[in-house]
């Protein structure tokens, strides 16, 4: 009588217990010596892209059926089936021995002969390649809709992309559909977890100011031109000075809200030194009164940073190698007018 499918796919794995009384088993593929759990039809698709297996020419192999169906999937036609010589005359398969029920398996001896007549030598059963003593069956369940099933990292999270109680509960942790107004429930962006950006001190700058310039109102408000003396800059990735030279355009609304739009240039202290092109622009803006001190240098040292808000956005741009990497950064800056001087902390956008 033939060998069946099933009794070349068991000859090819080496089976072993995690314990005598345990009913999960592993096996472990006598060509390739990879270990995976007890599961018939996944032995018959790991033999059929098996590379130890391929370079055995006279090692059994599970045979494909004429319309290429076991080719693709492991698994015996019909008619594989009963021409395999399993059945008996009343029509009832056949048990074969290594279909035995598991509990009345004995575990697998330190020495094993595979069968097959491969040739291959048997593996080398050591502390590593055994089930560990602790491990069990174990079973999950979804503590969202409560479904059982075994554990399996890669079928559970298939698990979580269908389980519509989960989707609904991220739905709900995104931060943009807490807000009043949301997408439409079956839009893309209501389901889209997008990464919030963090932000990290990066530097401090100092600059000092000539007496500003009155031009004059303007179609918005009053327009005023505010010159640097000069200043320093010191931080996560170098300090220098400020170069002479920079200024700052000014538009002064009629509650005294100040938009500030500046341009000038850093230079580094090394040697030889690199420069650095600075544009900030912003607003500082709060109370009128708060905002009328700020306007006078000899009362802003009197105002503290807490009572109004200035807020810049800073873009960095080198031509020197060494500080490339500027270039494609971006800043928030929170600023404090002291006197005839302006000092901010960048924090870089990530």
């Amino acid at each position: 009588m033939g060998r069946s499918i099933d009794q070349d796919v068991h000859a090819a794995f080496v089976e072993f217990r995690a314990k005598e009384d345990d009913k999960c088993l592993s096996v472990q593929c006598i060509y390739c010596q990879q270990i995976r759990a007890k599961n018939t039809s996944r032995q018959k698709q790991h033999l059929l892209e098996c590379p130890g297996l391929q370079n055995q020419p006279n090692a059994a192999r599970p045979p494909s059926s004429n319309d290429g169906i076991a080719g693709q999937n492991g698994f015996a036609t019909p008619a594989q089936g009963l021409n395999a010589g399993h059945a008996l005359p009343n029509g009832t398969p056949q048990g074969t021995p290594l279909q035995q029920s598991m509990a009345s398996r004995p575990s697998l001896p330190a020495s094993f002969t595979p069968h097959g007549g491969s040739g291959a030598p048997p593996p080398s059963l050591t502390p590593s390649f055994r089930a560990k003593e602790e491990d069990k069956c174990l079973s999950v369940q979804c503590i969202y809709c409560n479904q059982i099933r075994a554990k399996n990292t890669s079928r559970q999270r298939q698990h979580l992309l269908e389980c519509q109680t989960y989707q609904n509960v991220i739905k709900e942790a995104i931060p943009a559909n807490n807000l009043l107004h949301r997408f439409d429930e079956n839009d893309v962006a209501r389901s889209l977890q997008i990464p919030a950006p963090t932000l990290e001190l990066d530097f401090r700058m100092s600059i000092k100011l000539n007496p500003r310039v009155a031009v004059g109102p303007g179609i918005l408000g009053q327009r005023n031109w505010v010159s640097f003396v000069g200043g320093q800059w010191a931080g996560r990735w170098g300090k220098g000075i400020v170069i002479p030279g920079g200024q700052d355009s000014q538009l002064v609304l009629k509650d005294l809200a100040t938009r500030v739009d500046a341009n000038y240039l850093l230079q580094t202290q090394d040697d030889p030194p690199a420069y650095i092109k600075v544009k900030s622009q912003g607003w500082r803006t709060g109370a009128r009164e708060v905002l009328e001190k700020l306007a006078d240098p000899a009362l802003a040292d009197t105002t503290p940073p807490t009572q109004y808000k200035f807020r810049i956005v800073v873009e960095l741009e080198s031509g020197d190698e060494r500080y490339s990497f500027l270039n494609t950064g971006m800043w928030i800056g929170s600023g404090a007018r002291r006197g005839g001087e302006v000092i901010y902390d960048a924090y870089r956008v990530s």
